[in-house]
């Protein structure tokens, strides 16, 4: 939702999320702005806590006991019964649900499992727990002119947000980021990607008040000025700054779209308008990452086949990749263009990450990695049709090794080469034969879709793509044309300040 409050220590303009919103988390101040993107930086840690029993009976996997500090407590049970009717708001039927956790003082109860023969609960413990309203002194700071008058003040006010965003703040002279968040201070040799035994629990950490050391404002990624421009659309923050268990970050972002956007834009001794940076967005919106970062260099690979059909396909890429890389209907006749491009990549891409990777990882490997960490996050994402997409994938795995197949220059090379082994005659075989087995799918498999189907567009690729709402009481909304949406648009030219001291 959209507000503007004014009140005594509070003078700002923008967007709030309804149940926080007391104060704008995203937008403007009396003469600065502020914004933000989910960083995504690892706070949640999984624990493994063994089961036992009071009087040193043997514990089992159905054990409601677990050995903390060496002693034995009680696995906390927690449960709540919602229930709800239909509204003119909400349609859905009446219904209810009990929901039901199970707590240990480091966390939450995730899974029962043996460990060496003996039956452990694996508990995730996640910094900010019970401590989500503190974030609120950062948001208090970000609406008080008071306390917001440079870019200093503001990233002393995104250091008291526990949670991990990308904070960035503009005004009349500077630029500026800070990454918040609690990031726990691990034990040695922890690097908090795997679930370890209790007795590596955080430094410093307080089960009862549920807190614990947490590094350094110093030691999060940061700046003030020192570059032309700073962009984050939830990508890898800074060289060395590692990502959630769900969230790992490689080579490839989907913020270096944005990024080529504005740099084709101040090239040289060229500068950018509002409404250009506004355009250099809107490019970004509709270009296919695998497109633009990775595609080219399969196509290297593949080179130049005497093929007539792998010929012509290779053509409408290098056609699609030269106009842009967008998935885009400029004209609304409904239908893309270069649409035929599209549905090569579309149905090339699982085909060719299993020819690239599955030979050298073998195949039980290969399918706990794409269960684990997904292939691709296309427009559709699975049938959810929010529009956002590419913020996960094996977009940089894909193009480093192709780099390495290449012979062109890679920073901390794999340990192992993958398509072909490293070979490029072997490589160019098993991409080409991807690539001729991908255009003999048939299309509406392919775009097969609930959503489409229900409106009328079965097997459609544009629909395919397109942005659904949720509708409110008898208000609906059609689809719309696929953009790669930010939750929240802020465009923000700041012209003045007030007398700095």
């Amino acid at each position: 939702m959209e507000q503007d409050v004014h009140a005594p220590g509070i003078d700002a303009r923008g967007a709030a999320f309804a149940g926080v919103n007391l104060y704008v988390q995203l937008g403007r101040g009396r003469d600065y702005a502020f914004s933000a993107t989910s960083a995504g930086q690892d706070i949640i840690d999984t624990f493994a806590l063994e089961l036992c029993e009071p009087g040193s009976a043997t514990p089992t996997l159905a054990s409601m006991h677990y050995r903390f500090r060496g002693a034995c407590i009680a696995i906390e049970v927690l449960e709540r019964t919602n229930r709800w009717m239909p509204t003119l708001a909400d349609a859905t039927p009446r219904g209810g649900h009990t929901l039901r956790a199970e707590r240990t003082k480091l966390g939450l109860v995730s899974a029962r499992a043996t460990l060496r023969g003996k039956p452990v609960v694996y508990a995730a413990l996640r910094s900010t727990s019970m401590h989500e309203i503190d974030s609120a002194l950062g948001f208090s700071d970000f609406n008080d002119p008071a306390r917001m008058r440079d870019a200093a003040d503001f990233q002393r006010a995104a250091s008291k947000i526990g949670y991990t965003f990308n904070w960035l703040y503009a005004d009349d002279r500077d630029i500026a980021y800070f990454n918040s968040g609690d990031n726990p201070q691990r034990a040695t040799g922890v690097s908090g990607q795997l679930p370890v035994r209790a007795k590596h629990e955080w430094r410093g950490f307080d089960p009862d008040r549920l807190t614990a050391a947490y590094t350094s404002f110093a030691k999060h990624p940061q700046t003030i000025g020192g570059q032309p421009y700073i962009t984050s659309w939830n990508n890898k923050q800074a060289r060395g700054y590692a990502g959630a268990d769900t969230n790992l970050f490689s080579s490839v972002f989907r913020s270096q779209m944005l990024d080529s956007e504005i740099e084709a834009r101040i090239a040289g001794a060229r500068t950018i308008t509002l409404a250009g940076l506004v355009e250099a967005m809107g490019e970004a919106a509709t270009t296919d990452l695998r497109a633009e970062a990775v595609l080219p260099l399969a196509l290297a690979v593949i080179g130049a086949p005497r093929d007539p059909a792998l010929g012509a396909a290779v053509a409408k890429l290098r056609e699609w990749i030269a106009a842009g890389s967008h998935r885009r209907d400029r004209d609304g006749d409904g239908r893309y263009e270069h649409a035929e491009a599209i549905r090569i990549l579309d149905a090339f891409w699982p085909l060719w990450m299993r020819t690239q990777f599955e030979p050298s990882l073998g195949g039980e490997l290969y399918g706990r990695l794409v269960d684990a960490h997904e292939l691709d996050n296309a427009p559709n994402d699975d049938g959810s049709h929010v529009g956002s997409a590419y913020q996960t994938g094996w977009y940089g795995y894909a193009a480093k090794d192709l780099r390495r197949v290449l012979g062109r220059p890679v920073a901390a090379p794999y340990a192992k080469r993958y398509c072909g082994a490293g070979r490029r005659s072997r490589c160019r075989a098993l991409l080409r034969d991807a690539l001729a087995r991908a255009l003999a799918t048939d299309p509406a498999r392919l775009y097969a879709d609930a959503a489409c189907a229900k409106a009328g567009r079965p097997g459609d690729q544009a629909c395919f793509d397109a942005i659904a709402f949720r509708s409110t009481g008898g208000v609906t909304q059609p689809m719309i044309g696929w953009q790669n949406r930010p939750t929240y648009q802020l465009a923000v030219e700041v012209q003045g300040h007030r007398p700095r001291g």
